[in-house]
């Protein structure tokens, strides 16, 4: 197969949507995959899976206000950006495709799969199985929290780095990763000007977030799931120890799920088995075809 992995602007809702695309140039009925990374990543966090997915037109994109894509006016909403996956879909000329998300973008994608169900072939969560949850009580407090976050954004200004590797150093004492995975992630989410490097994404993705799902809420949204389902988890990822996780994991009807050794982003770290547990997922799946 000729296969090419070329570097792209969408224009979705008048915003710039950056993206990274591997495909096989003379195979025009690809099965298509859409990828949405996780809270301050970008599209190279599924550079290290492509190799390994050469079924796939595969697209990753950059979320608005991360990598080289556009910040969003309006902020950051659950429901604005599955909508912006939405719009990248249709700036791709793709009727319905496979999604993949991890963390964050894992919680993304189940929203469009039950608001828009039939342009959603599958679902893979990467350590996700939906949207981060609080109480109901809690509301008042957050919503405090986020208004004064938002009084006083110059706590958020981006630290300044000597050079690169200062930048990646710092995200290795932020997450457990291999360091040849935060640099991907660096390569991508950084500027240099004239007193140093600085983080490119948009610091309100810093901001405490004005409101989050109920538990319910999670569950009413993963019970309406009706496309088949794989969910990725990690040995020492963030979701092994939520006492949620397994609740959430039987609110999936068409399900199957794998663990595997490794932390958070054990896709980029070790992608060799998440892409067969990917593969071997999509190959039993109904819907791989188109």
């Amino acid at each position: 197969m000729s296969h090419s992995i070329e570097s792209l602007t969408l224009d979705v809702n008048g915003a710039a949507i950056a993206a990274i695309r591997q495909r096989d140039s003379s195979n025009n009925g690809q099965a298509r995959m859409l990828c949405i990374h996780g809270w301050l990543d970008n599209a190279n966090s599924f550079v290290p899976l492509m190799p390994y997915l050469p079924a796939f037109d595969l697209v990753a994109i950059d979320l608005p206000g991360h990598g080289y894509s556009d910040a969003s006016p309006g902020g950051y909403s659950l429901h604005d950006l599955s909508f912006l996956i939405y719009g990248v879909m249709q700036a791709l000329n793709w009727e319905k495709c496979h999604l993949v998300g991890h963390s964050l973008g894992g919680g993304l994608i189940p929203l469009l799969a039950v608001s828009h169900p039939e342009c959603v072939q599958s679902l893979t969560m990467i350590e996700s199985v939906g949207t981060l949850s609080e109480p109901a009580d809690q509301l008042p407090q957050r919503m405090k929290k986020a208004f004064q976050d938002k009084q006083n954004p110059q706590r958020f200004e981006s630290r300044v780095f000597g050079n690169k590797q200062g930048a990646i150093d710092s995200r290795l004492k932020a997450a457990k990763m291999h360091p040849a995975s935060a640099k991907l992630i660096i390569d991508r989410q950084v500027r240099t000007d004239e007193s140093g490097v600085r983080w490119r994404f948009d610091k309100r993705w810093r901001f405490t977030s004005p409101q989050y799902l109920t538990e319910e809420q999670v569950h009413a949204v993963l019970k309406a799931i009706s496309c088949p389902v794989l969910t990725v988890l990690a040995h020492e990822g963030f979701l092994t120890s939520r006492a949620d996780t397994k609740d959430r994991l039987s609110c999936l009807a068409d399900h199957q799920s794998v663990m595997l050794s490794g932390h958070h982003h054990v896709h980029m770290d070790t992608p060799e088995p998440v892409s067969a547990a990917i593969n071997q997922f999509l190959r039993a799946c109904p819907a791989l075809g188109g």
